[in-house]
């Protein structure tokens, strides 16, 4: 199985707007698999049926909420952990920082071992970029023979 992507030209240097752009490689994800299709795979993989593993899912997306917000770390054993990860801006020193100065609180994950081993030997496929493929169906519907993939927008990535 072959994960498909495409060039992204990127600055080489996030925080500096004059740096060198390189190409880089994104991720194409193909399409998204809700949490009752993931229900009716279980299923038709064991002997419960598909109202259970939904049941099950949709109870251990709660759980997990709830014990992230208690603090708590999750572990999923094969699969991962998931954990709170605070982001701040920095105070004069310790006695000065309050709470106000928490900017964000994301959902750190760090797979376990046998996801990290999961992508050894994984294939990968070029594809086209999105807005590349969109152009060009608008203009195969329009007849048209010859496709201009330049920005609309000014600094717009032509290969995203």
């Amino acid at each position: 199985m072959a994960l498909n992507y495409s060039i992204s030209m990127r600055s080489s240097n996030p925080t500096d707007p004059e740096a060198v752009k390189k190409a880089y490689a994104k991720a194409q994800i193909g399409s998204n698999v809700s949490l009752k299709t993931m229900s009716k795979r279980i299923a038709s993989q064991t002997t419960v049926n598909r109202a259970d593993v939904m049941a099950v899912l949709t109870a251990l997306v709660d759980n997990i909420f709830e014990v992230l917000r208690e603090g708590n770390q999750v572990d999923l054993g094969e699969l991962g952990k998931l954990r709170l990860q605070i982001s701040s801006e920095g105070a004069e020193n310790a006695e000065t920082f309050t709470s106000d100065y928490i900017k964000d609180v994301n959902i750190q994950f760090v797979p376990g071992e046998d996801l990290k081993n999961i992508f050894a030997g994984m294939e990968f496929t070029p594809v086209p970029t999105r807005d590349a493929v969109r152009k060009v169906l608008k203009a195969q519907k329009a007849g048209e023979t010859t496709v201009d993939i330049t920005p609309e927008k000014a600094g717009e990535d032509p290969l995203v």
